[in-house]
């Protein structure tokens, strides 16, 4: 695998995970109504403080016990079966029509975005599920880069999406846009389950063989 198929798996599997509504992106839509832009800004920063360490730390029990070379298979098993799992729950959640905004956990005002993106990122199952399964798949397929290389070109082509999408939507609150209840929503959200269950299926095709 070269840089160029590496660069548009990660991208390609972050999406669902980044663009899939949750406690992060309701709150940042939350307080967007009220600060606009730079709150996606700040829950961003808060999203870092969380991830970056996770995935450091990911990457050093991995490659200090040889744990990747020794068990990509298991890795890679688990890794598509958690992200055939995560296009399932996606797929279940658009046929639900679960899509309206709903009050986070977070109460708007009662913290800043930067805490609450810390908070909402540390205390979310799904995202360190997410990290140790399908996140520790791309951090294994990483390796070929060495290691700082590789956990530096991962999480520069993981976080950006991060950064995009919750200052992207941010800015739609506060403008008061309907386009994330459009109907074009649920099916981007379809179309990324596709590609999740593609990603999904080659990866357990592979550590099978």
């Amino acid at each position: 695998m070269d840089l160029v198929d590496f660069g548009v798996q990660v991208i390609a599997v972050s999406a669902s995970g980044v663009l899939a509504p949750g406690p992060l992106f309701f709150t940042n839509m939350l307080y967007g109504t009220k600060q606009g832009t730079r709150s996606g800004l700040k829950m961003a920063y808060g999203h870092t403080v969380v991830e970056l360490p996770l995935v450091i730390l990911l990457a050093a029990g991995l490659f200090s016990t040889a744990f990747a070379s020794q068990y990509a298979s298991t890795i890679g098993l688990i890794g598509g079966v958690a992200i055939i799992g995560f296009a399932a729950v996606q797929i279940i959640d658009v046929a639900r029509k679960k899509r309206g905004l709903v009050q986070s956990p977070v109460a708007v005002g009662s913290k800043s975005p930067f805490v609450a993106g810390i908070a909402l990122s540390a205390l979310n199952p799904f995202f360190l599920v997410w990290w140790f399964t399908v996140g520790l798949k791309l951090i294994t397929d990483s390796a070929m880069f060495g290691l700082a290389a590789g956990i530096a070109i991962l999480f520069g082509l993981h976080i950006w999406m991060d950064y995009a999408w919750l200052v992207t939507t941010a800015y739609l609150a506060s403008r008061g846009s309907s386009v994330l209840k459009s109907r074009y929503y649920p099916l981007l959200l379809l179309a990324l389950a596709a590609v999740l269950v593609y990603y999904g299926i080659t990866y357990v095709l592979h550590a099978m063989a």
